[in-house]
């Protein structure tokens, strides 16, 4: 990684959910309303990129892996906030994006 990637990309990102998800029932639900990223690990992106054969797959399964919270979670976050994580993730793979121009 260039020095300009690792300043433009944060070590950490917490993504609001813009509809929180909940698993199980009564009081024993519980109500995710957060995902925190970080760069994920070779050990987790291996475990992702063998885990299914869909790229849909292999982002829900890294997000769970990443932010530490059940693949359940990961699987009915909306588009949007999946949109967002996978973003923010491919910056730290060889495929991901480039950064563009600060502004």
């Amino acid at each position: 990684m260039t020095t300009n990637q690792a300043t433009s990309h944060p070590e950490e990102l917490v993504i609001i959910l813009r509809k929180p998800v909940v698993l199980g029932k009564g009081e024993g639900a519980l109500t995710y309303d957060k995902l925190t990223l970080r760069e994920p690990t070779a050990g987790e992106l291996e475990k992702a990129t063998t885990s299914t054969t869909s790229d849909i797959g292999m982002s829900i399964t890294l997000i769970s892996l990443v932010a530490g919270v059940p693949r359940g979670v990961a699987e009915k976050i909306g588009q949007r906030d999946l949109k967002e994580a996978n973003e923010y993730l491919a910056g730290f793979t060889e495929d991901g994006p480039e950064p563009g121009p600060t502004e």
